[in-house]
């Protein structure tokens, strides 16, 4: 009766192969996470403002994370090939639900409108108050919306929203979007809508 080793110790040919395969892999996931990494952080600084994007962003950038440590340890010396397929098998699960997490949050926030931030916003310059033509009753200091996007921006011109209130325009009864000179205004965060 001839005796058989165990499928885990049996010698093969495609472990150096496979090892191989895996230090690729870890490469090429190692420079997604990165760039995936960076790009969702990017659009999530400029467009959104919750932090339900934060934590998808944590989260997807661990699970790439974990997926780079499950290549790099099957790239590890001494390992058999039926490790080696399992750690590349987890890396590649783990690759795959952070691309679907990231897919799904690039989804919805296209498909849900970005929250526009309430702001405080100061004349630093009465010069700057331009806008008086179209809001006669614009006082100094007052409350307005922004877009986060524009916020973000090193524009010249900063698109508000401002009440009907505040305007004292009887023909904006429902605000009106007015773009002052960043120069002459000084802007604070107030929360979120």
């Amino acid at each position: 009766m001839k005796s058989t080793l165990p499928v885990g110790v049996i010698p093969d040919d495609s472990g150096p192969e496979r090892q191989t395969h895996a230090r690729l892999l870890a490469v090429f996931v190692g420079v997604a996470a990165l760039a995936v990494a960076l790009a969702s952080t990017v659009i999530h600084n400029l467009s959104d403002t919750s932090h339900a994007g934060q934590l998808a962003d944590l989260a997807s950038v661990t699970l790439f994370l974990v997926a780079l440590a499950c290549y790099l340890l099957a790239d590890q010396p001494a390992r058999s090939v039926r490790r080696i397929r399992s750690l590349v098998r987890m890396g590649t699960t783990f690759t795959v639900l952070a691309l679907l997490l990231l897919a799904g949050v690039s989804v919805l926030g296209v498909l849900l409108p970005s929250m526009d931030r309430s702001v405080s916003v100061q004349f630093s310059d009465i010069t700057g108050r331009v806008q008086l033509e179209y809001c006669p009753a614009l006082p100094s200091s007052f409350d307005a919306m922004v877009k986060p996007i524009d916020l973000a921006r090193s524009s010249t011109l900063l698109p508000v929203w401002v009440s009907s209130r505040d305007c004292g325009n009887p023909s904006y009864v429902n605000g009106v979007w007015l773009y002052l000179d960043r120069s002459t205004i000084t802007v604070a965060d107030s929360g979120e809508r």
